[in-house]
């Protein structure tokens, strides 16, 4: 049997994000470049939702824009891993992603290469404390 995730959106609304930096629980890097805050809940939809956040500071427009197409395509990348998540925990999963100690001035041009292995670290760490629970 197939298992598929209906939903694989983004975080859009104002309360969900509140509520998220709020009550969940923040993952950060071995490498230290990024951090996600996540929060479960307790519907049985099997979906996925997240948001990418970039400070002003941390660089450009262009550069911020940059950072988020690849973190992106990163998650895209590393959908087994989400549905593996969602399906152990039995509920929704809702993850920020930002920048931790990474900004223009430290990585001029970052590239996928450069950024994934952090996603999948905070994936891997994600899955072992969703199991715990």
């Amino acid at each position: 049997m197939i298992r598929e995730v209906k939903n694989f959106d983004r975080l859009k609304s104002e309360n969900e994000i509140a509520a998220v930096h709020k009550k969940g629980k923040v993952i950060i890097s071995l490498d230290r470049k990024l951090k996600a805050s996540h929060l479960s809940s307790e519907r049985i939809t099997h979906r996925i939702k997240f948001a990418i956040t970039v400070s002003s500071k941390a660089g450009n427009s262009v550069w911020r824009n940059r950072f988020k197409r690849i973190i992106r395509e990163a998650l895209k990348q590393e959908t087994d891993l989400l549905k593996e998540i969602v399906f152990n925990n039995e509920s929704e999963l809702s993850i920020i992603f930002s920048p931790y100690r990474i900004n223009q001035s430290k990585l001029k041009h970052p590239l996928l290469r450069d950024i994934k292995p952090a996603v999948t670290d905070i994936l891997c760490k994600l899955s072992k404390t969703t199991i715990k629970n």
